[in-house]
């Protein structure tokens, strides 16, 4: 005698003998099926340690879930509660207005989360404008100069402040400067003397005013001519140049040359040794008898001519260029 192989496994009904039934023993013996059924149950019911007393509609629900009408214990579908006794619409995919954003751009009418774009509040409701882009006046023109008409943070150039919003003269009204050209460059006037408008030029007026003339004494004002002319600095109290007044002009000269030429008997015989001290020079030596005597006298011409020791023109100067003298306005 052996004992029946047990299967956990629930068996749906247990085999009745019937009277017609054959006596028949062994594993697979007709007489043992309801014993063996029975014996499955069993170990099937312990296995999943089911409370002895659970009836079995209660045990063939909690085995066979392709037959449950909902679950025993309900769960929630991206967070709509769900216990298989009725369908459920998930936020975000089947009615409009009672979506949940999150994550599903694709139906969205609102952002779930408001963000910021450019410091700007944006939900996704309405258009908007960021500052420096679409309204103007809004700007804020930090990194972004294609729209702007001042600077966000003011700066120098060559010492003189500079926003943007008018334009700046680096050089002074009033300096000179000499160019290689024939034409002075925007901004700048030639430097020639020429009589011009104290409102038009206001800047370079203010600077100079009437020092080298006052025009007509009410509209216009000269400019300084420094045609032909060199520079010389103000001597200011140095005493190089002393008394010279601010913008005035000063003519040519040279300093003094001297000499001497001798005369006398002694000098006729001695020119040779130093009668003419200086720049004179000889230009030629005669002897001549005075008439009616037998009397010789020795005489020369002298000259005075500085060409024979440096080049001369008609003014002192020293080697220059010429360049065009302009004022900036």
């Amino acid at each position: 005698m052996a004992n029946l192989k047990e299967t956990s496994f629930w068996e749906e009904g247990i085999y009745q003998w019937e009277t017609s039934d054959p006596v028949l023993g062994g594993e697979n013996g007709i007489d043992n099926v309801p014993t063996r059924q029975l014996a499955n149950r069993t170990k099937w019911l312990k296995d999943n340690k089911l409370d002895k007393s659970a009836t079995a509609t209660n045990a063939e629900m909690a085995k066979r879930a392709n037959i449950a009408d909902r679950l025993s214990a309900a769960r929630k579908v991206g967070g709509v509660a769900f216990d298989g006794s009725a369908d459920i619409d998930l936020p975000g995919v089947n009615k409009p207005g009672n979506q949940n954003t999150s994550g599903n751009a694709a139906s969205a009418s609102k952002l779930f989360k408001p963000c910021k774009i450019g410091g700007v509040v944006f939900d996704g409701t309405k258009d908007i404008d960021l500052p420096g882009v679409n309204v103007k006046g809004n700007q804020h023109t930090f990194g972004n100069a294609g729209s702007a008409f001042k600077l966000y943070n003011p700066r120098k150039i060559n010492g003189v402040p500079f926003d943007g919003t008018q334009d700046i003269n680096v050089t002074p009204a009033g300096a000179v400067m000499y160019f290689a050209m024939n034409t002075a460059p925007v901004g700048w006037l030639r430097a020639d003397g020429a009589v011009v408008s104290r409102s038009l030029y206001a800047n370079l007026f203010a600077a100079i005013g009437t020092i080298f003339g006052d025009g007509d004494g009410k509209t216009t004002f000269r400019l300084p001519d420094l045609r032909g002319l060199f520079l010389r600095s103000l001597d200011n109290g140095r005493n190089y140049d002393a008394k010279r007044v601010f913008g005035s002009i000063q003519d040519d000269a040279i300093r003094n040359i001297t000499g001497n030429v001798g005369w006398g008997a002694d000098a006729l015989f001695s020119h040779v040794n130093g009668v003419f001290k200086g720049i004179p020079r000889i230009s030629e030596r005669v002897v001549k008898t005075i008439d009616g005597t037998d009397i010789a006298v020795d005489y020369s011409h002298a000259y005075f001519d500085a060409s024979s020791q440096v080049p001369t023109a008609n003014e002192n100067r020293p080697r220059n260029i010429a360049l065009l003298a302009c004022i900036k306005i």
